[in-house]
């Protein structure tokens, strides 16, 4: 694994800082470099380290055929947040610099496919899983989040699902018996428990003293897709396929702005939340400070490891979760799937002339031992079908228990205006959680912005 020591070294010797795709004169062997993009190490470390074990696989394949090639991968992990990352992503292929290989979100392809910066592995999803057995293993409804205007522009890496997570002692506190919490999920699921009885309950704990005042609920503290499962929860749609338009519902955008202030004035969630520290955020919710939060589910595994005081017995002690209530009685129970997925870079965006080459690395990191050792580790779902029945996988009970929630699972739209719409969602949440405007004003104001910006591809409802 590599750090930032690399960086340094690199850019001390004069040498390109983002070089990938490097090849020597094609007579007689020749020795592909290949460079692999990652934001995030620790846990998540194999997301780019598997490429370099890929390598070796791919060389003995490449030998066996009789070819004179060999391909040689430098992981690169970037610990900085998901927006810088993406940054330098884009600056260094404008400069023809970019890795040979990227992992980031699905919601990325749209642009970068569009500005040519990426190529795609297949012109339809039987395409791509005829390429190799590995990418035929790939949960089809995974293929979606990869798939942008009939092509298929990445290989799901992980995903994962965002739980309302909940506090089962503190509940028990109130007077919740065992079978009432077991039924919990299955109350979230069915549209029996919803925001409103998450903010009425939450009250309750506060009022009986259970949890401190502005600890009844906490939601992500900082920007993320999360939000727009509670817009979909009170019924919003974000995208009409068959248009390749991007949907705002008024109704659907005042009901999730008029819960996100409901919940700071109840006094169950904080006056002046947003921005608090991720450390401090972590450590109320996985030591039972707190009665509803929610999360990705790769945060238990952080949890275990890094907050939990115990560890992940106390954690399975304490915590319970379910899918995200809906905000509409008898209505069922969502959440936000967000794989990431491996993105191939153009030649025009990283000099790489193999991008042949690269896909076949992709399968060979696709793999159901691979992933699963990824899984495992960082509390990501699976994307292969072989790991329903990979022991390792079954073995691992958190993983187990919470793969369910992607029966009913949706994803953001691939569409080059989406993040100008999330944008304005984003900024007319804030307002109406902070009281600066009403959940109305707030509205009004995001449909203004998005109307301006996003013009002839925006159906508002």
């Amino acid at each position: 694994m590599k750090n930032t020591a690399i960086f340094l070294i690199i850019a001390m010797m004069g040498l390109p800082l983002f070089a990938t795709g490097e090849q020597e004169a094609p007579s007689g062997p020749q020795t592909v470099k290949f460079s692999v993009w990652t934001r995030e190490g620790g846990i998540n470390h194999w997301r780019a380290d598997l490429a370099v074990e890929a390598a070796e696989e791919l060389n003995a394949e490449l030998k066996a055929e009789g070819s004179d090639i060999t391909v040689e991968v430098e992981a690169y992990l970037d610990e900085g947040d998901w927006g810088n990352f993406k940054k330098k992503y884009s600056l260094a292929a404008d400069s023809g610099e970019a890795p040979a290989i990227i992992v980031s979100g699905h919601e990325d392809i749209a642009v970068w496919s569009r500005s040519g910066l990426i190529v795609p592995f297949a012109d339809s999803v039987q395409d791509v899983k005829n390429l190799a057995p590995q990418f035929d293993d790939v949960f089809d409804s995974l293929w979606e989040a990869a798939t942008w205007q009939g092509k298929v522009w990445g290989v799901p890496q992980d995903t994962e699902a965002r739980p309302m997570y909940f506090s089962k002692t503190n509940l028990r506190k109130m007077g919740w018996d065992d079978a009432k919490i077991a039924d919990l999920p299955a109350a979230m699921a069915e549209g029996r428990f919803t925001l409103s009885d998450l903010i009425a309950t939450s009250e309750e704990a506060i009022a009986k003293g259970v949890v401190a005042p502005g600890y009844g609920y906490w939601h992500r503290p900082r920007q993320g897709g999360d939000f727009v499962q509670f817009y979909k929860a009170f019924g919003g749609d974000l995208y009409d396929a068959e248009q390749d338009k991007l949907i705002i519902d008024k109704k659907a955008l005042i009901d999730f702005y008029s819960f996100q202030r409901e919940t700071v004035t109840t006094g169950i969630t904080p006056d002046k939340y947003i921005g608090t520290e991720w450390k401090i955020w972590h450590d109320v919710v996985s030591n039972n400070k707190a009665l509803f939060w929610n999360g990705g589910t790769w945060m238990w595994a952080d949890w275990a490891k890094n907050y939990a005081q115990g560890g992940e017995e106390t954690l399975w002690a304490n915590v319970g979760f379910g899918y995200e209530p809906s905000g509409i009685r008898g209505e069922k129970g969502v959440t936000l799937s967000h794989p990431l997925v491996y993105l191939i870079s153009s030649e025009k965006a990283s000099g790489n002339t193999h991008q042949d080459l690269a896909i076949r690395l992709t399968a060979l990191m696709t793999e159901t031992e691979k992933n699963t050792r990824h899984a495992v580790e960082s509390g990501h779902l699976g994307i292969l079908k072989s790991q329903n029945d990979f022991a390792p996988y079954k073995e691992s009970k958190f993983l187990s228990d919470v793969t369910y929630l992607l029966e009913n699972n949706f994803y953001q739209p691939n569409h080059v205006m989406y993040g100008l719409w999330f944008d304005a969602f984003w900024n007319g949440m804030v307002a109406s959680e902070q009281g600066t405007k009403t959940p109305e004003q707030a509205a009004d104001d995001a449909i203004r912005v998005m109307k301006v910006e996003i013009e002839d591809q925006l159906i508002v409802k």
